[in-house]
């Protein structure tokens, strides 16, 4: 494996482990970011007790946060590594049923990629990109990620499928940006699963001028008396 290569495992793996908040994570200028609250916002399962489904929508910043854990990590390479990605709006999914004895039965890649959409905050829905319509580079990182997982979390790992779209609508806007306003979906046949943006553990927290309230940095107005949060 040449240096690269190498490079681009270790940073997978950390990744990895960031998901499911085994690693602490602090942003640029020490701001913090709460791994936990991270991981809930950009996570999404389904409410059904019969059901094991995430819905994993991969932003950009989590991958920022990532790597400003590791001094060794350069501008440099942070971007190379985000310039591979950003092109596209990544969705890691997993979807199984349930038996009655704990067995799970997982759909397959190809019937997630034949229900799953994503509709942005315009109403407009994309179906995934195809084969030829990813990177090289982009289809490479994620078949690295693929064995961590497995090695990781056994079936569940090895029946996660990442699914590509388009990052962009026709105007140019970005589908989900985690830090601005907006919002967007994702739906796998009858089923979805809403992103309302900005991502709250994201943003330093607010505080109300009335109640004194430290509240999430997404709010505009305070719940309990409906105060706005500057």
């Amino acid at each position: 494996m040449n240096t690269s290569a190498r490079f681009w495992s270790v940073r997978v793996l950390i990744g990895a482990l960031l998901i499911f908040g085994w690693v602490s994570l602090s942003f640029a200028q020490d701001e913090k970011v709460d791994i936990n609250a991270l991981v809930q916002e950009i996570q999404k399962m389904s409410d059904e007790t019969d059901e094991m489904t995430l819905v994993w929508w991969i932003p950009e910043e989590f991958w920022l946060v990532s790597f400003a854990q590791d001094p060794s990590v350069t501008e440099t390479q942070t971007q190379e590594f985000l310039s591979v990605l950003r092109p596209y709006t990544i969705i890691a999914v997993v979807d199984g049923t349930l038996g009655p004895f704990g067995g799970v039965t997982y759909r397959p890649e190809a019937e997630i990629r034949s229900t799953i959409r994503i509709k942005d905050n315009q109403g407009t829905r994309y179906q995934p990109l195809g084969e030829d319509e990813v990177g090289a580079d982009t289809k490479s990182l994620l078949a690295m990620m693929k064995p961590v997982f497995v090695n990781m979390f056994g079936p569940m790992g090895e029946n996660m499928h990442f699914v590509i779209f388009p990052a962009k609508d026709k105007e140019g806007r970005r589908i989900g940006e985690a830090k601005r306003e907006g919002a967007f979906s994702v739906s796998l046949g009858e089923r979805e699963f809403r992103w309302r943006l900005p991502l709250g553990s994201l943003l330093p927290p607010k505080i109300c001028p009335t109640c004194g309230e430290k509240l999430s940095g997404a709010y505009g107005f305070c719940p309990w008396d409906g105060a706005e949060l500057k």
